[in-house]
Formats: structure tokens, sequence, C-alpha cells
């Protein structure tokens, strides 16, 4: 869940397990997660090094977990503005490489749909491995037979990974979660993200296309060749899918629309500042059920804080 904003699984595990009760020492963290102790220090060092766990007020050596609306939500802060320092990036590349790119060149920009959907489906042709795309705007979910270069690229083995933007699989949007399931089923891999920057496919890392969120932006429409700006989208990409999540879950949101009295108990109780520890006893559950439905309940609004929980609650009239 974690993994998004820089953290390994072992320090994910540490940091929960902090949330859930402060600890004395990386023993006491191995006895009650079950990770071998030196595992545990080494994860609790980084998230003290980090600021994401802190010492305590009941004793010398006792370690809590920092808030995580605040530390937890700077990170995600800085990703964001990492992924918007990278979008400005591409579109200066864009705007200083693409007029007068030669054939040789990195960047050509290419000017109309009917051009632009002949790279595309060539680029599906020529792939072996892979098709990465992130889907930012309006995403284009047409049924299966109306696609023939994915379907038949899906059908020889190519993997494809598509991130899409969340406000597309909001209730009313004209990107039917249907479609999407039709894909999925021919082995599209999908996650869920809130703003994708830009449209773009890559194909065996190796070529590429992008595209503005908008028809009216200035960004050209360019082809990417083997080089440094291609190898820049195939790391922004990589890290889009690290911290999107995955669509079945995003598809229960609009599918299940209100949560149920059970989830909206829960809801409310973490809303009104109770810990994970006094929720369980509120409720009569065990801890490990209530940061179950938790993690499920941030999977469902699609975040990943509490803090972000809260605010898309109240977005998606759960309460």
């Amino acid at each position: 869940m974690l993994e998004g904003i820089g953290l390994d699984a072992g320090q994910e595990r540490i940091y929960l397990a902090l949330l859930a009760a402060p600890a004395r020492d990386a023993a006491e963290l191995a006895a009650r997660t079950g990770l071998p102790e030196e595992r545990v220090a080494a994860a609790l060092g980084a998230l003290l090094a980090s600021g994401l766990a802190e010492d305590g007020p009941a004793g010398p050596g006792a370690v809590r977990a920092a808030p995580p609306e605040v530390s937890l939500g700077l990170r995600v802060l800085e990703r964001v503005d990492e992924l918007r320092r990278t979008r400005l990036a591409v579109e200066r590349l864009a705007r200083e490489f693409g007029d007068g790119a030669g054939a040789g060149e990195s960047v050509e920009v290419v000017e109309g749909a009917r051009q632009v959907a002949e790279r595309y489906a060539r680029l599906q042709r020529e792939a072996r491995e892979e098709i990465l795309c992130l889907t930012g705007g309006p995403a284009v979910a047409v049924p299966a037979e109306a696609n023939a270069g994915q379907r038949d690229a899906l059908d020889a083995g190519v993997r494809y990974r598509v991130v899409y933007e969340r406000a597309r699989l909001e209730p009313g949007s004209s990107d039917s979660p249907l479609l999407l399931e039709e894909w999925a089923a021919l082995g599209e891999e999908m996650r869920v993200t809130v703003e994708v920057p830009f449209k773009l496919v890559l194909s065996d890392r190796r070529r590429g296309l992008l595209l503005p969120r908008e028809q009216h932006t200035p960004v050209p429409r360019a082809v990417l060749r083997e080089g440094l700006v291609l190898e820049a989208m195939v790391w922004l990409f990589h890290k889009v899918w690290e911290s999107a999540l995955p669509v079945p879950a995003a598809l229960q949101v609009v599918a299940d629309g209100p949560l149920s009295s059970d989830d909206q108990h829960l809801l409310s109780l973490l809303l009104a500042g109770y810990t994970d520890r006094a929720v369980a006893s509120q409720l009569g559950l065990s801890m490990r059920t209530v940061q179950r439905r938790v993690h499920r309940l941030l999977a469902l609004a699609g975040v990943q804080t509490r803090l972000q929980l809260g605010w898309r609650a109240a977005q998606l009239h759960w309460l």
C-alpha cells in the first residue's frame, strides 16, 4: 500500500505495527510482526531517519509512528510534485526537440488525427513483449472487436499495462467500466491513479507516442524513439504504475455505491479521531480486522492516507 511513497514491505509492516501501538525496541516489534529482528532493526532505523517514526513519551527507547496525516501526507505531496516537475520537463523537451526533428532524431512531431491513429496502430503491431500506457484525460475505452491491434497483440502474448485516471471511473463518466472489464478479461493489466499528466503509449521500451490530455493543448503529439526522452517516459510510467491501485477495487466503488452500514460506522469513528485500538474496542473487533478493513476503505477510495480518505469519503457521499 505504501510502496508508492518509497516504503518497502518491511518498513510498511513496522510502520503499521507502530501505528497500532508504540514499541520499546526492535525485539518487541520482531515478536509482534514475526519478522527477523535484524530486518526489523534496519526498517526501524530507516523509519526514524526519515521522520516516519519518533521517540515517544512513554520512556527511554519507546518508539511510536509519526501521525500518518502529516508524515505520509507530506510524502504523497512530494511524489505529486515530482510527477508535475517531470511533466513540465517533458513538455519543454517536446517543444525544444519536436520542431524540425528528422528521421534520425529521438523525437518527431506528428499532426493530425489520422496520422496519430496510424502511429498508434503501428506501435501495437511492432510490439513483441509489452505495451505500457498512461491515459490522462478522456480515456479511449472501446470494445475489443473495434481495436483489432490490441486484441491481436494480446493474443500474441504481448503484455499490456495501462494506468487510467480515477475520474474516468466515476459514476456518469463516458468511459464504461464494463468495457474495461472486457479488456481485463482479454489480459490487459489495469491500475487507477488520481491524476495522469498526459497520454502515453510505449512499445517494448523502444518506441513511444506522447499526446496531450486534451486536443486543444499546445503540447505537440510526439513520436519517441530510443534516447533520453524515451527513457524518461519509461521511468515516469513505472513511478505512476507503482503508486496506482488495481482497477477491480476502483470498479467496486462505482458498482457498490454507498458503503455498508458497518463500514460507515467504522469510517465515522476514524474521521472522529479514534485510534485503531479504540475502533476495535467500540466495534468488538480485533486490531487486525480493523486494519484490514481500513486498508480496504483506502483502496476503495483510491487514496493512500487516512487524511485523503476523509476528503474522498465526503466527495463520494459515503457518510
